[in-house]
């Protein structure tokens, strides 16, 4: 008897978000507004920038002497911990739609919206290079409201920001 109860009560919450339209076709309705770029876009938007005020943390990551801070869906804030009672915010890496790093020899790899990436910093971490990404390894991102919109073969979607 619970068990209907509560298949009743899903499909009725499931059923609330759903609103037809004037020719009857089902509208989701969403809190989120999709952030979406092309693949184009998406491949060539791994950028070493300037260092910048942190709005957002995810994940931190430490790895010799360094601090990777997750701005979730934006990119990695990268601080100089070699003097833990002077860390200093160094660069900023803007990799749209990444969630995760981790790091491996002197390479590291990252979850770029739903492709896996392989970078490299030069010595001074002043330049970055993808050396291999592999392209549709992560399913897509759904909005924290779990709508995902129609979207073209060449669509990808990297963040959702709350209307």
């Amino acid at each position: 008897m619970k068990t209907k109860i509560l298949s009743a009560l899903l499909c009725l919450s499931l059923v609330s978000c759903i609103y037809g339209d004037d020719d009857g076709a089902p509208i989701i309705n969403s809190n989120y507004e999709a952030v979406i770029l092309s693949r184009t876009e998406l491949e060539s938007s791994i950028e070493l920038q300037a260092a910048r005020p942190i709005l957002e943390t995810g994940k931190i990551y430490v790895i010799s002497g360094y601090l990777f801070v997750n701005e979730p869906n934006v990119g990695f804030h990268i601080i100089n911990n070699q003097d833990p009672s002077n860390p200093i915010v160094e660069r900023f890496l803007t990799t749209p739609g990444v969630t995760d790093i981790i790091f491996k020899g002197e390479s590291f790899y990252i979850n770029q919206a739903v492709d896996l990436v392989a970078l490299k910093f030069n010595e001074s971490l002043t330049s970055i290079t993808e050396t291999k990404r592999v392209r549709d390894v992560f399913p897509i991102l759904y909005s924290p409201d779990f709508y995902h919109p129609e979207l073209s073969a060449d669509e990808i979607v990297v963040n959702w920001i709350l209307n």
